[in-house]
């Protein structure tokens, strides 16, 4: 929707003699979007280009004629003002505007008409030679959301971690399954000598430690992927519910590996 406020703007400042381009600039440099300007400029030139229902005339043709030349007159009245207000707005006098108009061949009464209707000028215009900008409120810029950033890095560290210790799970639970011992010269996979099995468990966790910085870039990498993806608005959701797929999957798969694990004992 035009912003009214923007619209009234450029009404009030095209009247004073400015183009459309000096108003565009000076609406650019304040931070006003292109497509806000011209849907602006659209609306006013559409309002110009509605006429009003001609009614019916019952009037004589010497009347009509009379009648036509008061609107006449009317309408170069007002063109007149128009033009006198924009060429005051550059700073040129009215006595210089009067002889430019006498010059140009307008009937005396009409200029003086147009003048008369007009209000003195009480205040300095821009002039042609120091073209002064009029002041008008910069569309506030938004400020960066450092809280939100920081809600960002730190889900970042959280699912990093929780995918590093996962990694670490699932490679323990291989290295448990992969343990061999010999027994009477026979090798068996899975078993373990102590009672407590506290062999077996040391290599398995020897056995997950040796990758352990390996599998803590691939979970910075994926941790960051999805925080990155997840900053999209449009897809948020759809990242997030895929993730969870993806890990609850993942978690059911070390589930089973531990189960036939557990079975093979």
């Amino acid at each position: 929707m035009v912003d009214l406020q923007l619209v009234d703007y450029i009404k009030r400042h095209l009247s004073k003699g400015y183009t459309k381009q000096e108003i565009e600039k000076i609406l650019a440099d304040n931070n006003w979007e292109k497509k806000e300007t011209k849907e602006a400029f659209k609306i006013i030139e559409n309002k110009k280009k509605i006429s009003k229902p001609v009614k019916k005339s019952s009037l004589t043709p010497k009347e009509e004629k009379y009648q036509q030349k008061a609107v006449t007159n009317h309408d170069q009245i007002t063109t007149l003002k128009n033009f006198i207000l924009s060429i005051r707005a550059r700073g040129v006098k009215d006595e210089e505007i009067k002889k430019a108009l006498v010059t140009k061949r307008w009937p005396f009464d009409l200029i003086d008409v147009a003048f008369k209707e007009l209000k003195p000028v009480k205040e300095d215009k821009p002039s042609s030679t120091s073209f002064v900008k009029p002041q008008i409120q910069k569309k506030p810029k938004k400020p960066f959301n450092f809280k939100k950033l920081l809600w960002y890095i730190l889900g970042f560290i959280i699912m990093a971690a929780v995918l590093t210790g996962t990694f670490f799970v699932y490679q323990y639970v291989l290295g448990l399954s992969s343990y061999e011992v010999t027994i009477n010269g026979v090798t068996e996979t899975g078993k373990c000598t102590n009672l407590d099995c506290s062999d077996m468990k040391n290599y398995a966790f020897d056995f997950a430690s040796e990758n352990l910085m390996f599998y803590l870039g691939i979970s910075a990498a994926i941790a960051l992927l999805i925080t990155s993806l997840y900053a999209i608005p449009t897809i948020k959701n759809g990242i997030l519910w895929g993730a969870n797929i993806l890990y609850f999957l993942f978690l059911i798969y070390i589930g089973y590996t531990w189960i036939s694990f557990s079975g093979a004992i």
